[in-house]
């Protein structure tokens, strides 16, 4: 089972490796067996990704990953997340949240405050998700953005090309631009 790791960490380190190709940065792995990580810079922000592992589920089937952070200040705090992914008790304590679906109800986006919801340019939003589709969730705040997607496939997921379409709708959101003046 180890070496079946280490096969699938190789292949993803190469994957970085086309990374440092394109956007330059390093590659962290601590040893033989362990995760590589890529840190680089999109569009003069740093970027790292990485990828991480749970138990989910009554049969405690183990999900992956990829996690994208790009260090690019949000004009606004936000969370979006993917109604699939959310837990049925963690659905049912959406109630009196300051929430808003998107995209036919796929996604709900979460602020702190409800006069945040009318601040933001929910068509924009969506079509940005449109590029982003499928992910778990994307927190965007003032200090970057943080994705997580599920993958099937890992070796597939972190290839420049897959990664690509991510970095864009990440740096998109970064860029967006609350609607109106917002009061304290």
């Amino acid at each position: 089972l180890i070496w079946l790791r280490k096969v699938q960490y190789d292949g993803i380190h190469r994957n970085f490796l086309n990374l440092v190709d394109h956007y330059h940065g390093r590659i962290v792995r601590a040893g033989f067996a362990s995760r590589p990580k890529y840190s680089g810079q999109y569009k003069d922000f740093p970027i790292t990704v990485s990828f991480s592992t749970e138990k989910k589920g009554e049969r405690r089937s183990r999900r992956f990953y990829v996690s994208v952070f790009l260090q690019a200040p949000g004009k606004l705090n936000y969370t979006i997340m993917a109604k699939n992914w959310l837990s049925e008790p963690e659905k049912q304590a959406l109630s009196g949240r300051n929430i808003l679906w998107l995209s036919d109800g796929e996604y709900l986006v979460e602020v702190t405050d409800k006069k945040f919801l009318r601040k933001l340019d929910v068509k924009r939003i969506e079509e940005i998700l449109s590029h982003l589709h499928p992910f778990a969730y994307v927190l965007v705040s003032k200090r970057g953005l943080i994705l997580e997607k599920l993958s099937r496939n890992l070796m597939q997921d972190t290839e420049e090309e897959h990664l690509r379409p991510l970095f864009e709708g990440m740096y998109a959101l970064s860029s967006l631009t609350p609607r109106g003046k917002i009061s304290s």
